[in-house]
């Protein structure tokens, strides 16, 4: 069997982590007492740290970009380090993955910070080849790009390369890049179910 790269998204895909962006966001502009605009969840989605750092300031948080992104990682860390829990399945799905001898790499828009420590609890990091950040790349999952930027470091075709990604912008750009993509349902991608469904060559199903 041919060995393959098998690419994995990390929050709403890999882990139960949505609930906790979708009300920090929120949270955290309130207390800078800025009103949330009624969109922030589909704006801050696709965003990297930095370019949500970025925005934040944008909106009248008097801070720079560094103050920011150490303040949200330390908020957040907690969490990943002792709650957020993997979605049902995954456990399983990596272990064959590994087992069958494939390449699994973790490519996120998250930070290694409270990444790492989420996957050592959760007993899959060993799983994983490589731990890609956005931000570390310097590039987003809103573009193919980033999907064949990893195929190329593995030196595999995007054909032999499938994506789990959970939301709809992430699900078009593997698309584009040529990889296979296996889409995983998220409540905070609920609005996109039915487009992410039509975008995608898979759905995962929990078994």
């Amino acid at each position: 069997m041919d060995k393959k790269l098998f690419i994995f998204d990390m929050d709403g895909t890999l882990l139960d982590s949505m609930p906790l962006w979708r009300d920090f966001d929120h949270h955290y502009l309130k207390r800078y007492n800025i009103t949330p605009p009624d969109n922030l969840d589909e704006i801050v989605a696709p965003l990297t740290l930095p370019e949500c750092a970025d925005y934040f300031i944008s909106l009248g948080i008097d801070r720079d970009r560094d103050f920011i992104i150490s303040e949200v990682v330390s908020i957040v860390k907690d969490e990943y380090e002792n709650n957020i829990p993997l979605k049902p399945g995954m456990d399983k799905l990596l272990k064959e993955l590994y087992l069958e001898g494939h390449i699994i790499c973790l490519l996120t828009t998250s930070e290694k910070a409270y990444a790492v420590p989420a996957l050592k609890r959760l007993g899959i990091y060993n799983y994983f080849n490589a731990i890609y950040t956005s931000s570390e790349l310097n590039m987003d999952k809103r573009t193919p790009g980033i999907y064949k930027n990893i195929c190329n470091r593995y030196n595999i075709l995007p054909e032999n390369t499938t994506v789990y990604e959970d939301t709809i912008f992430a699900v078009r750009s593997a698309k584009g890049a040529g990889c296979h993509v296996i889409a995983v349902y998220d409540e905070n991608s609920a609005v996109y179910w039915d487009e992410i469904q039509q975008t995608a060559d898979e759905i995962f199903t929990y078994d």
